[in-house]
């Protein structure tokens, strides 16, 4: 009877070894077979897509599911916010290639030099433009236009406001002269300026600036904030 239950035992750890060889062989090949899958080679030709799939059942058994509130989900990267990035670099290591910017200079409604000159874009209230005149937003930099003819000064004009939006600057200062230097007195780039700002999808308004700013020799533009930057309402500060 002894003899029996001793030999009943022995087949038992022989089945059980037998077991967890087997199962060692599977893990092996699943191993294997995931190697094989991330170098791009294809798995052995006896290892069926059944057969894959036991053996990764058998190998995450052991694995628990994270539950749905523990997970967190990874958004690709803001490709704009990138693209900034890529920008400040690219000038940082004197890079830039500047080229001349499509604004045209066809028709423009800004004919009258001498008047103050103002424009908003469509969806901007007309209470901004109120607070424009008045200097109400900070003039966080400015360009000074004096001495360049229209195709630099084009130039000049878009480099600097796209850098300044860029940076998170929502009020600039143009000063584009009142053409006391030139042969008819008139300020050809006055009105050339204010017809490229309102091509300028960055542009929310513009008005003459007030005497402190430059009076009708500059213009006080307020810049619509860069995608990359927290969204600020244009009616404060």
């Amino acid at each position: 009877m002894r003899n029996s239950k001793a030999g009943f035992a022995d087949l038992k750890r022989l089945h059980q070894t037998a077991l967890e060889e087997q199962r060692a062989r599977q893990e092996r090949d699943l191993i294997k077979l995931q190697a094989q899958q991330r170098a791009g080679l294809k798995g052995p030709a006896s290892v069926t897509s059944a057969e894959e799939v036991k053996l990764f059942a058998r190998a995450t058994q052991s694995v628990t599911p994270l539950k749905s509130a523990a997970r967190m989900s990874h958004r690709p990267s803001d490709t704009q916010q990138a693209d900034v990035m890529t920008q400040r670099r690219q000038r940082a290591l004197g890079q830039d290639n500047p080229k001349v910017p499509p604004l045209s200079d066809g028709f423009s409604p800004f004919a009258d030099t001498e008047a103050d000159l103002a424009w908003i874009a469509p969806g901007i209230g007309p209470e901004v433009l109120r607070q424009l005149r008045r200097a109400f937003w900070p003039v966080g930099a400015h360009l000074d236009l004096h001495g360049l003819n229209s195709d630099e000064a084009r130039i000049a004009l878009t480099n600097f406001i796209e850098t300044s939006q860029i940076h998170g600057t929502r009020c600039v200062r143009i000063v584009h002269g009142k053409g006391y230097g030139s042969a008819d007195g008139q300020s050809v780039l006055k009105a050339r300026v204010a017809q490229w700002l309102t091509q300028l999808n960055t542009i929310s308004a513009f008005a003459s600036a007030p005497p402190a700013h430059g009076g009708q020799g500059a213009l006080l533009v307020l810049l619509r904030p860069h995608p990359a930057h927290v969204n600020n309402p244009p009616t404060g500060r």
